[in-house]
């Protein structure tokens, strides 16, 4: 079974570190910039070679999609149009 599409929300290691704190968790407060880098490297580079199902490629850095409702219902749209 295969999902009808992969959605990607891509961030910069900077605006990700922004939203961690932001968000206050707790467990995710030891969280170093270094392993977040890596991490995000990874993702990207297996997205950048992902052909099993269509993919889409979100890049969030100008995206609140908790803060700005429009965001999302912008996303939405786009994702029923494929």
């Amino acid at each position: 079974l295969r999902p009808d599409l992969v959605i990607f929300l891509q961030a910069s290691t900077e605006v990700l570190m922004q939203r961690l704190a932001l968000r206050g968790r707790p467990y995710e407060r030891g969280i170093e910039r270094d392993y977040l880098e890596k991490l995000n490297q990874a993702y990207n580079h297996y997205f950048f070679h992902y052909q099993e199902t269509p993919l889409l490629v979100v890049n969030t850095n100008d995206i609140d999609f908790v803060q700005n409702r429009q965001d999302l219902n912008d996303l939405v749209k786009q994702i029923r149009a494929m």
